[in-house]
């Protein structure tokens, strides 16, 4: 059995514990470096966003759409 089709047979509480795991243990490391076009694409939106804030949306915005109401 591989690896992939170990975790997947976890139960999800397993999942999560592993996944959170993995995160914090992401979020203590060095930092990611994104790719060049990744970085670029993010300073492009956030630039259109900064000429015009009126495209911006809020966090409850943000969730609604995530939620697909």
């Amino acid at each position: 059995m591989t690896l992939q089709e170990s975790l997947r047979s976890l139960p999800p509480n397993q999942k999560l514990a592993i996944v959170t795991q993995l995160w914090d243990d992401l979020a203590s490391s060095a930092p990611l470096t994104l790719p060049p076009d990744e970085l670029a694409e993010m300073q492009s939106r956030r630039d259109e966003m900064l000429a015009d804030p009126s495209i911006a949306i809020d966090a409850a915005e943000v969730w609604r759409r995530v939620d697909g109401d």
